[in-house]
């Protein structure tokens, strides 16, 4: 007796997107100029911006989250992130809409948590481990950068041959409207991007 396959309905477990609903009709394209030197793709789940001025490139919304409290920010913090990120030294961070940020001067990567050397104040005052900084504006401003409204739909690389080659702006899916498991994505989330999304992407 053989085996007769009766229906198959092409779907696939995806861990990221529990749901997509629309995605952005030809794609994108992400600018790799903003990623570190050491990275060689960026994951799906990655949160983009998608601006009208951009004229079809996007850019990574860029957050980190504190692996140890700070006790006193001073006019050249050393603090540490967890892994993973993508901050690069110029990039400001700001720990907190409303206040102060400072750019980075010194970035050493570890296996687990990068240490980071800011140029000026981030915070008023201290700064409780586990808390996520955003990339804001410029040095001293006090608003993020880049609000997402879209999710990279799947992992691109930017960099091959090791990191020594840096692909030009690179082609990818993007997703407006859907459901994602939050645990899944890539990097860390703030409460501001979540509110960004939120006539769009469900979290779960």
């Amino acid at each position: 007796m053989s085996l007769q396959i009766l229906s198959e309905d092409g779907s696939t477990y995806d861990p990221v997107f529990l749901k997509i609903l629309e995605d952005i009709p030809g794609g994108v394209t992400v600018k790799t100029n903003r990623f570190k030197t050491v990275t060689t793709e960026i994951k799906k789940g990655a949160l983009l911006n998608v601006s009208a001025a951009s004229v079809g490139l996007v850019n990574l919304v860029k957050n980190a989250r504190l692996a140890h409290a700070v006790l006193g920010d001073t006019g050249a913090t050393l603090f540490y992130i967890d892994n993973p990120h993508e901050f690069k030294v110029g990039d400001a961070l700001c720990y907190r809409t409303g206040d102060s940020s400072a750019s980075i001067l010194y970035i050493t990567e570890g296996s687990v948590s990068a240490a980071i050397v800011v140029n000026g104040t981030i915070a008023a005052g201290a700064m409780a481990s586990g808390a996520t900084l955003f990339q804001a504006a410029a040095q001293a401003a006090s608003v993020q950068k880049y609000f997402p409204n879209a999710i990279l739909r799947n992992t691109i690389q930017i960099r091959k041959d090791g990191v020594t080659t840096l692909l030009d702006n690179i082609f990818a899916g993007a997703v407006v409207r859907g459901t994602v498991d939050e645990s899944e994505l890539p990097y860390f989330v703030t409460a501001a991007d979540k509110t960004s999304l939120t006539d769009r992407i469900r979290f779960a």
